[in-house]
This record gives C-alpha cells, sequence and structure tokens, in this order.
C-alpha cells in the first residue's frame, strides 16, 4: 500500500474530509489533491510529518503501514496496543499496574513465558539535551551537553536521529505540545518548509524554516525575520516528535 493509499484510508476511516485534512495539516489542498491521487509520488518528509501530526498518529503508520510496531506482533497484539493509544493517562497507568502485577505473579512462580531475539522491541538510546529548545521566545542551548539519554523504539524514522530535545512553549501549537520531545538528525541545513532546530544569537528556536524567517504554528506568534539575528546557523532537522510520557515516535 502505498503512502496515498494508507492517507486515503485514514481519512475514510476517520470520516475526514480532503479539505478538512489540508486545514489541519497545513498543507495546502491542491498540492494535498496532487499527494492522494498519487501525481507527486511519495511526498516530502516534511509534509508526511505534517499530515501524520494532523492524524495524531505515528508517521510510521504512513510511511510503512505497520504503525511502529514490531513485525513480529501478532493480530492480538497490535489491536491491544491500539487500545491502549485510546486511553487517557490514567487508564494507561492503571493498565501498567495491571500488567506489572500479572508478571510478578508469573516470575514468583517461575512461569513467565520465553520472548525470543526476534519478539524483542529493539529500542534505541539518544541523548536528551539538558536544556529545552523554545517554541517561543528563544532559550540557550548547549548543544554540547546533556543530563540523561532516553530509549526510542526503532523506527524508519528514529534510526535516522541523532539527537532529542524538549519542547519549551506553546507557539508550535497546536501540532506540538510543551514537553513534547523532539528527534533530530543533526545536519547544518533544511529546506524551505521543513522543521528545524535553529540556534540564533546564542538562543536555541524549533521552528518551521521559511528562508527569510523562522515561523510558527501557533498564529498568535509573528515570525522571526533571520536578518534580526548577528549569528544564526542551522543545528538540525526535526524527522519526529514523542508526546509527553510516551516512548514511540
Amino acid at each position: 500500500m502505498s503512502f496515498a493509499e494508507r492517507v486515503k484510508a485514514l481519512k475514510s476511516e476517520r470520516s475526514i474530509t480532503s479539505e478538512q485534512l489540508s486545514r489541519a495539516s497545513g498543507i495546502p489542498l491542491g498540492t494535498l489533491t496532487k499527494i492522494l491521487s498519487g501525481a507527486t509520488g511519495e511526498p516530502k518528509l516534511s509534509v508526511a510529518l505534517a499530515i501524520a501530526e494532523a492524524f495524531d498518529c505515528p508517521i510510521g503508520m504512513l510511511l510503512d503501514g505497520d504503525g511502529h510496531f514490531s513485525d513480529t506482533l501478532g493480530e492480538d497484539e497490535c489491536r491491544l496496543i491500539k487500545k491502549y493509544r485510546r486511553l487517557d493517562e490514567g487508564g494507561r497507568e492503571l493498565v501498567e499496574m495491571v500488567m506489572d502485577k500479572e508478571i510478578s505473579r508469573l516470575e514468583s512462580t517461575g512461569t513467565v513465558p520465553e520472548v525470543s531475539e526476534a519478539e524483542e522491541i529493539r529500542l534505541l538510546t539518544l541523548p536528551l539535551f539538558m536544556l529545552p529548545v523554545s517554541a517561543g521566545p528563544g532559550t540557550a542551548l548547549d548543544e554540547n551537553n546533556y543530563h540523561e539519554t532516553i530509549e526510542v523504539r526503532a523506527t524508519r524514522v528514529s534510526i535516522g536521529a541523532d539527537y532529542a530535545l524538549r519542547v519549551s512553549g506553546n507557539s508550535m501549537e497546536p501540532k506540538f505540545e510543551d514537553g513534547d520531545i523532539l528527534l533530530v538528525k543533526r545536519q547544518n541545513a533544511v529546506d524551505i518548509g521543513d522543521l528545524g532546530i535553529f540556534i540564533a544569537d546564542g538562543e536555541g528556536y524549533f521552528k518551521r524554516y521559511t528562508g527569510k524567517c523562522l515561523r510558527s504554528y501557533n498564529p498568535a506568534y509573528q515570525d522571526i525575520p533571520i536578518s534580526n539575528f548577528a549569528e544564526f546557523r542551522c543545528c538540525g532537522k526535526v524527522i519526529g516528535r514523542m508526546r509527553r510520557r510516551r516512548i514511540a515516535v
């Protein structure tokens, strides 16, 4: 199934029109129509990310159709994971409490089922920078220091990340929320329209790059002209995101 077919399937499943998807993703309707018709082939990652954000689904669900589930997961396991993702924080804590209790019971009786190496979920370890990158006014960002590492599920998106940063502020809402963790590929330039991490006069920004300005999703924030800064450089391209308290991209 192609990217366009997966998007159309999600639209049908959630009863979302192309016009609604265009508004939610920020992708022009004409561009979206070409993508859905297959006229433009596979879209840029930044476009795929915007569409995934609009659906509030893992980008892997659109890129490879597996929703970031392990290839070895059975139908019942995938069904349970999908249900888990629909729970609120309290529901997830309750499910995890029951699971922990059941695992403890099995461990006490020595009857924990063996898990083969192929069934193990592969995780990646990434550095998480100590200071948050700002989604509002700039925040000082030290690229050379981080105070912890995080484990991220290995997917076709996350394996391209070099480091992670925590979002601070609300200027990138509703697509990115305060506390979200960004997965970033280290590079010194991004294309126009891409989401990037930038250092400007010693402060860190998470914005969409327009060529001349840094742009927020939140309309309450004005564009920031790059010409305002004496020093400006790109530190990486944002290729994925983890919601607060989530481990998957």
